[in-house]
Formats: C-alpha cells, structure tokens, sequence
C-alpha cells in the first residue's frame, strides 16, 4: 500500500534527481520547465541503479531491488541472472542460464515469489519420481516485460507467507502509472557456443501503452518468444560413492586390502582408517532447444480520480527438449580389484587416485541414448481496485487464478532412456586426482557394430500442475501525517497435483543377439574433446571412444525387430514399450487453504531532529492441508522378478485404480510479528533495525502418502535381512519452518547513484524438516534372491554367498520349466519370489520436524558512479555462517547441517555516455554444501565455488534506437560437485559460453 507522505517525498526526491542528471548526455531528454516533474524520464544504467537505491533507501526493512534500464530493457535477460547481483543471493543453473534462487542461505523451495503481490504458482517435474518442489523457475519468465524486481529480506505483514529466504516481488507495467503513448521493439540473436552445431537463433520482444480519454483508460501489452539451442557435457560417478571402515565387510568393502600385489598404500584396519569406493562411472552429451513465448495484457480504467480498477491477464509457456548419449561403466565390487590410495590420516576418509576391477569376462559396455521433452505453461488472471475513500481512507481489493503446469512434451514421455551394449568388457577403471573423472575401460577385441546389443529402456510420465485462488482486501487509514495503519485479510486455496508413470523394460542383459541394432542408427566419436576445458581431458587413460545412438532409429528398430508387447502403455499401436504410459501409476495430491489477516502501525515522524520510521505489524496465518494418493496396494501386484544380477522390481498392476483417496489432514496457526525502525541519523546516513517472524511451508512430497521407489531393487543374497528397496513416507502433520529474523544494517547515500551500506542478520529456525530411514516389510512382496533357493544355491558352492549372479544362475539352472519360481518366456528368464521366501525389506524414509539451527551474516555493498565521467562500480560481499557443520568423517550417522549456504561476491564495473553503454560482470559462490543423502546412504554433496563473468555493450545510434552485444560465460567456466573429500568427484558440469547481439526501438 503507497502511503501519501512516502509518495511525496519520493516524487520530490525523483524530481531532483531528474533535474540533476537533465544535461547528461543522452541520459535526460527534458520538454519545458513547468512539465518538468511529469515529463522527464532518465533511462540508462545509471537511472537504474538510482531507482533502485531509492526504493532501498525509502523501503519499510531491508529491500534490495533491480529497475528496468528503460522500457523494454532489463539488466539481464534472465531475471534470476539479475537477482545473483544483489546481496545475499546466489542462482541455481539449468543449461547455463539462471533458474532459481538462494537468499541467504534458504533454497528455492523457501522463497515465495509473487507477481505484482500476488502469490505465484511454480511446478517441476523429475526424471525418475513424483516432484514435490515448491521452487518458481525463473526461467519461464522472459525479462523484457518486467519494469522491476523487489526482494524483501525482512518480514512485512501484508507479504503472503511462505518465504524464510526472502519474498521476491515481479513487478510488471501499469499503462496508467506511465501515462501517455510507450513503444519498445526488440530483435536478439543468440550464439551459444556450446551447441554442437551453433547458429544464430532469434528472440523478438514488444511492449506497447498508451492511455486514452483523459489518461482514464490504459492498455499494456508486451510480449516475447525466444528460440534457443545449445548443449553440454558431463561427467558423472553414478549415484556417488559408498563409504567403509577398512576391515569391514558389505557390498562394496574391500576384503583384501593388505594385499600389497593389488593395492598401493591402502587404508588400514589397525588405523582406523576409511575409505570410498566408486559405485558407476560415465559420460553424457546433450544437445537442446528451447522455444518460450511470454505474453501479458493489461486494461486500466479510472473513471475518477479515487477509483482505479485494473485486469491482467499473464502467461508464459516454455518447451524445452533434449537429445542426450552417454557411455558409462557400473563397478560390481567383484573379488578382481586394483587400487592406489591416498594417505589422508587415521579417521579420514581415504580417496582413490585409481579403483580398476578386472577379471570381468564380457561385462556390458553402455551406449545410452535418450530423448527429454517438457512443456511448461503458466497463466494467471487478475482483477484489482483500487478506491481513495477520503483523504485518509484508501482501500484495495485484489483477485487472481493462476495456474502452472508441466508435462512431457512427447509421445515418448518428458525424460527417456534406450541403452545399447557390448558384452565385451574385461576390466574397467577411474583415474581420479584431477577434475575430470578418467574411465578407462578394457575390452577383449575393438568394439564394432556388430558386437552391439539394444538392452533395456525407460519411458517416463511425469505431471505437476500447480493451482492458486487468492483473494486480498486491504487497506491504509491515515491517522495524521505522522501515523497511519496498515490492514487486511487474505485467503489462498492451492492445489498441487503430482503424478508419475514408468514404461520400462528390464531387458538390461541384452535382446536378441549381437549386431540386432540398425546399422545406421550410431556414429563413432570421442569424449575428451567435449572437456577441454576441464584438467584431465587429455589423459592417456582415457577411454578413447564412444558410440553415439541416434535415438529415434533405435527405438523404431527396437519396437519393429524387439518388441513382444508386454509393455504397459496403451499406444497407438497397442502394446508397447517405446512410448510413454499415459496413465500414471502414481497420483499425489495435496490441498492446502491458507487464511490470514495482518495489521501494521506505521510512524513517520522526526524526533530529535532525526527523521525516524517505524513499523509494528502482525500477521495471522491459519493453514490447512489434505493428502490424497493412490493406494499401494493397487498400484503394485506384490510379485517380485528377479531379471538380472544385481537387479530386481516389484511388479506393476496391469488394472488399477488411479483414483486417490484421502489419507491424512494436518494443519497449523502462528502469528509472525514484525517491526521495523529506520533513522536517519544524518541527512544522509540511515540505521536500520529489523526483527520478524517468518514461516517456510513443507515441500508437497514431504507431506504426501507412502510411495515406493520403482527403481531396481538390490538382491539379498549375500547380506539376508538387511534393505534391498527404497520407499518414502510422508507426513502430513509436519510443522512449518519458523525463522525468528535480525537485521541491522548502516546506510550511507552520499551521491545522486551512491551509496555504501553494511548489514548484519542472523536467523534462529526451529522446525526444520528432517528425515529418518527405517527399515519395514511394507506388504507381502516374496523375495526371490533370499529363503530356501538361496541356501541350496549357497549350500551347492560357498562361493555363491558372494556373487547375486551366481546365486540367480543356480536358481534358474535348478528350476525346470513349468515349475513355479522362474519364468522361461521372459527374456532374461524372470526368477520370481515364492510363498515362503522372506519378504523385501525397505529402506523407508519419513520426514519429520527434528532439529534447529541458527544462521548469521555479513552483507556489505557499495555503489559508485565517477561524477560525470560515466564510470562506475557496483560491489558487494555476503559473509554466511552457521552453527551446524557436516563432519566428513562420520560416515556411520546420518547427520543434520544447513545446506545451500555459502559466502557470496559480485562486482560490477560499467561505463555510460555520450550513447555508449558497457558494462562488465562477475559473480563468485564459494564453495557450499548442497545435499546430506545421496543414492548411496547419509552422504554428503558439495558443490565446488564457481565464478562466471558476463559482460554487455550498447550504442544509441539515435534516441530511440540501440544496437548491443551480450556475453554470458564468456570465460567458459564449468561446475564441480564432490563428496566427502575433494578428489571424491560427483560430477562434472560444462555449459559453455553464450552471445547475444541484437538492436532495440523505443517510440
């Protein structure tokens, strides 16, 4: 709610400043002295970062903001890339460009993004699961029609609940707030040289007002479509690395560590020492596109000059596909392993500068090839009036449905996978040591394409959609000029909806023979080329090749030569297993209604000769939430096949019901107060103190039902009685996150654009969300690797206790056909579990509210531009800390610390004048912790600092028309995760740089 004196001093405040900057250059254009204060309009770096000091300096709290350089021109063009500049945020990156966001500390799912105050709907989907995010992507908004961004840091009680981190507030146009006839065409071409083949691919943006009748009616419109391609490389240890005592038996140990003819310097049981091992190595190549259109309409009329009614229709859509390859090698823990340790000391977790396994006779050899597709649409209508009842009475009532979605964008599902084999490999190996982990791999003759052999596939459904109702009724009574008083009540009705499908064939031992593959479906190509950039690209161990799939012709020779109809989905041609099952075999639901209402007393005064500002307020949050879900019972037939060595699943019912039903009802109340006091203590300098409470709701798949993980689950014959699957189980009584915030910060505005400004904050949370993992037989699923087949199989070779091959091998040979237990038409033969055989234990995971934690800070920034020279700098630092650290070396529990928190810097240098605009960036994130589980177990991921330098460059050839070129990663930087030490490489990330040269006209 604008109050009358801030409005004032801010107009006066522009007035002046407008003034000043008038004989800039190309910065000012003014008409005539009496139409000074409504007429003039600076553009340009400088005016932007003035707008958004202003809106700092005279903000209730801490704000930082970015303002629109001019109509139609943002700083960036992505808004979370224009985010990162600001203190205390950091970004998430998808394909190189700038998704999400981290405010001082708190993940994406912890910061509420609203669109013009109002809360705004985000959905994600996964490659392998139900999503449970809460997480808004920026990526889905083109930053063209944005006339600014607001990030609250502090509580303010009309600010919907939900953001720990910050609430971050989209601001678009209003054509009556810009009175008068506004027109900006812009053309972009995009190079990104990461594309294997780059070209120039287009974006086109528009954004038309103009008011009519007297300035009482307004129309807005903008729009934008970009077109983009590009690729990346990676480089992957599978699911991560599984940690041991030396000395310690379990799937993975190392039994014979002393055994100096096999291991250089190994870790040692009489030390103490630990150790990792590798679980898979690999590769992936991925190619992209990406098309997003964004459009909104805006209407205004104002038939007095106390009423303004306003309606908006807003919607983006994003599709975004991708083909990937990738060539990999999983690591059995067989008998046969070489290895070379480093020698870390007693208690440290020890890495491997080389793990090779040998002896393997014809292990498979993979060539993946996929195809991901998605589509992201949202949309959101609103209606908003505003009325100026009397001079002291303005009231505002505000609407909106929106909704967001995403789904596959193909028929093949939105994430797919076909693998093609060589059954030729003898041993393989990781060199590790240097960024890029090195697979090197042994085959008993060259691989040709004959020796090929299509195995398994995966065809997965997933679909979020994300629905909001909001309604507001607010007001503002001005007491006197001193005092005035915030109100209003809200209600919020949100309804996610996650589903999930998986068409998937276990075929992972191969089908048919070798050479069933089309021939002119691969090409030969390499690998360390992709990496040049990354230290260990060029190393002789190296594996020196790779076959590159070409997805569509294997998956139609798959389904023309391999298919036996036995897959799930109901395609066009009946039964298949290469396309997507269009009903899902999991549904999630969660409904959550949320009332409120809030009160604040604001004071604008001097006292003491010093002009103070202060907020009280308080917000009264009322939440209720519903799960639904589809039994488990119905959605698996509790038979359990055993289709290869180290691999088995429960088997899907063929006829389900899809319909959820309710199975829990949670809910909670809290009031969050606040207060805010600001003092300018000077004319120029101000100080100011901050406390509020705020809320952060559990992730949607933290408070849904039991869902089993359709992954392989891992055979029991060797260790009977411990956890072969997965499962999580969620919790609709989970509390939310409370955070009990402090901020003081020191503000000195010594210049039209500068200023210098340091700030503490330190937050006590309670509440946050935690998981355990319990072992439980969930329902009757028979397990065929354990019970009486297993001890025959044992008890015929001692040996077998050690190989799940082995002991399945037994089975079948032992099994004639016919006789329950194994089924012959199944390809590899299916080794099912019988009555009577022990049933599958899960690791079950749950969510529950187990620890708090508290979190400080350092925030310092400075802004400075070098009076008329047009240079100048904008700098800032982010020092975070917690009380809560990851002890690398406890590999045994599963341990609570806070992640995504890291110190953080940015530096901006710029110059602006006489029509020419350059501007330089660069972007700093330390080093931070962003996981504690990983597919392994409680094990950590860290994630390695990363900088990035973007640079921009503009020309006005007139006043209305501008040509520039944009660099982004212009240094080609890659990103890192490790695990619990630093040579315990996760993965390596490449994006490669991108360009953008285009020109703009503004009417």
């Amino acid at each position: 709610m604008m109050k009358k004196q801030n409005f004032k001093r801010r107009l006066i405040a522009s007035a002046v400043a407008s003034t000043a900057l008038a004989g800039m250059g190309n910065l000012a254009f003014a008409q005539s002295d009496e139409d000074m204060l409504e007429e003039v309009v600076v553009t340009g770096i400088r005016a932007s970062l003035e707008r958004s000091m202003d809106i700092k300096r005279d903000s209730q709290g801490v704000v930082d903001a970015i303002s629109a350089e001019d109509i139609g021109k943002f700083p960036d063009s992505n808004l979370a890339e224009s985010l990162q500049r600001i203190t205390g945020v950091s970004i998430n990156r998808s394909n190189g460009e700038g998704s999400k966001v981290t405010v001082r500390g708190f993940g994406p799912d912890y910061n509420l993004v609203t669109l013009n105050g109002r809360q705004m709907p985000g959905t994600t989907i996964e490659a392998t699961s139900v999503s449970g995010s809460r997480s808004f992507d920026f990526s889905n908004i083109a930053s063209e029609g944005i006339s600014g961004v607001e990030v609250y840091k502090t509580v303010r009680a009309e600010n919907p609940a939900g953001g720990v981190g910050a609430t971050i507030n989209i601001k678009t146009a209003r054509p009556l707030e810009n009175p008068g006839q506004q027109l900006s065409v812009g053309v972009k071409g995009v190079y990104d040289d990461s594309a294997a083949d780059p070209s120039l691919t287009p974006e086109i943006s528009g954004l038309y007002s103009n008011t009519f009748a007297d300035d009482k009616f307004g129309v807005g419109l903008s729009f934008s479509y970009q077109d983009r391609e590009g690729g990346n490389a990676n480089s992957e240890v599978g699911t991560g690395w599984r940690y041991f005592e030396a000395g310690a038996e379990g799937w993975g140990a190392i039994t014979n560590l002393q055994d100096t003819d096999f291991h250089t310097n190994p870790p040692s049981p009489e030390d103490g020492d630990l150790y990792a091992v590798p679980q898979q190595t690999g590769y992936s190549f991925n190619e992209y596109e990406r098309t997003r259109i964004n459009g909104q309409l805006v209407l205004q009329y104002a038939p007095t000059d106390d009423i303004v009614a306003t309606m908006d229709y807003t919607y983006s859509k994003k599709e975004e596909s991708s083909k990937f390859s990738d060539v990999g090698a999983w690591f059995n823990f067989g008998a046969n392993r070489r290895t070379s340790w480093t020698d870390a000391g007693a208690g440290v977790v020890e890495s491997p500068l080389m793990y090779e396994e040998f002896g393997l006779n014809g292990a498979d050899l993979t060539f993946g090839a996929g195809y991901n597709a998605s589509v992201n649409e949202n949309d959101s209508l609103g209606l908003n009036v505003e009325w100026t009842v009397t001079d002291r009475l303005t009231l505002e009532f505000d609407a909106h449905a929106s909704e967001a979605e995403s789904k596959p964008d193909s028929p093949y599902g939105n994430s797919n996978v076909i693998t093609t084999s060589a059954f030729l490999r003898d041993s393989s190996a990781v060199y590790l040591g240097q960024d890029l982990p090195v697979l090197n791999v042994g085959v008993s003759k060259d691989v040709e394409l004959s020796d090929l052999q299509i195995t398994g596939s995966s065809f997965r459904n997933a679909r979020m959609v994300h629905e909001i109702d909001q309604f507001q009724f607010k007001g503002n009574f001005e007491f006197t000029d001193q005092f005035d008083m915030d109100f209003g009540v809200s209600r919020i009705e949100q309804s996610n909806r996650s589903t999930f499908a998986n068409n998937q064939r276990d075929t992972w031992g191969g089908l048919g023979n070798p050479g069933d593959v089309p021939m002119d479906g691969y090409t030969l190509d390499d690998i360390g080329s992709y990496f040049d950039n990354v230290s260990g690209h060029d190393s002789e161990n190296l594996l020196g090749f790779r076959y590159v799939a070409d997805f569509d012709k294997v998956v139609q020779y798959a389904a023309d030569n391999l298919d036996d109809g036995g897959g799930f989905s109901d395609c066009a041609n009946g039964s298949t297993y290469y396309c997507m099952n269009p009903t899902p075999d999991d549904v999630r639901i969660i409904e959550e209604d949320s009332n409120s209402a809030w009160v604040q007393l604001n004071m604008d005064t001097d006292i003491a000769g010093m002009r103070t500002r202060a907020a009280l307020g308080v917000r009264w949050e009322d939440t209720e939430t519903r799960s639904y879900a589809t039994p488990i019972e119905d959605q698996f037939t509790g038979e359990v096949a055993w289709i290869g060595g180290n691999e088995m699943y429960l088997l899907t019912a063929d006829d389900y019901s899809v319909d959820p039903v309710e199975n829990g009802v949670g809910g909670y109340d809290y009031f969050l107060p606040s207060l805010d006091i600001a003092v300018d203590v000077l004319d120029d300098v101000v100080v100011r103190a901050s406390y509020g409470r705020s809320l952060g709701r559990p992730l949607w798949n933290q408070m849904s039902a039991l869902s089993v993980g359709r992954g392989p689950i891992a055979p029991q014959s060797m260790f009977p009685g411990t956890a072969g699957g997965a499962a999580t189980r969620g919790n609709i009584d989970l509390k939310p996150i409370l955070s009990d915030n402090f901020d003081l910060s020191v503000e000195w505005y010594y210049g039209d654009a500068s200023y210098v400004s340091v700030g503490y904050y330190k937050k006590d949370v309670e509440n946050f969300i935690g998981s355990t993992v319990t072992p439980e037989e969930l329902f009757d699923a028979p397990d065929p690797s354990q019970g009486s087949r297993r001890d025959a199989a044992v008890a015929a070779d001692p040996n077998n206790q050690w190989s799940t091959g082995a002991v399945r091998d037994y089975i079948v040979n032992n099994t004639e056909e016919g006789e329950p237990g194994v089924d012959f038409t199944k390809f590899p033969s299916w080794v099912l579990g019988l009555p009577g055989d022990p049933n599958v234990i899960f690791n079950v995971t749950e969510f529950v509210n187990q620890d708090n934690a508290s979190f400080d800070g350092w925030e310092f920034a400075v802004q400075h531009t070098f009076w008329d020279t047009g240079f100048g700098v904008v700098a800032n630092y982010t020092i975070a800390e917690s009380d809560t650290s990851f002890d690398d070396n406890d590999i045994a529990n599963a341990q609570f610390a806070l992640t995504g928190l890291s110190d953080t810097a940015n530096f901006i240098a710029f110059y602006e004048k006489n029509g020419v605009q350059l501007r330089v960036s660069y972007n700093w994130r330390d080093q931070f912790l962003a996981g504690t589980a990983d597919g392994t177990g409680a094990n950590p991921t860290y994630v390695e600092d990363y900088s990035q330098i973007d640079v921009n460059a503009s020309y006005d050839i007139s006043e209305n028309f501008t040509i520039f070129l944009e660099g982004i990663n212009v240094t080609d930087e890659y990103g890192r995760n490790f695990g619990r030490t630093d040579l315990l490489t996760k993965g390596v990330y490449t994006s490669g740089p991108r360009y953008n040269i285009g020109a703009r006209y503004t009417f």
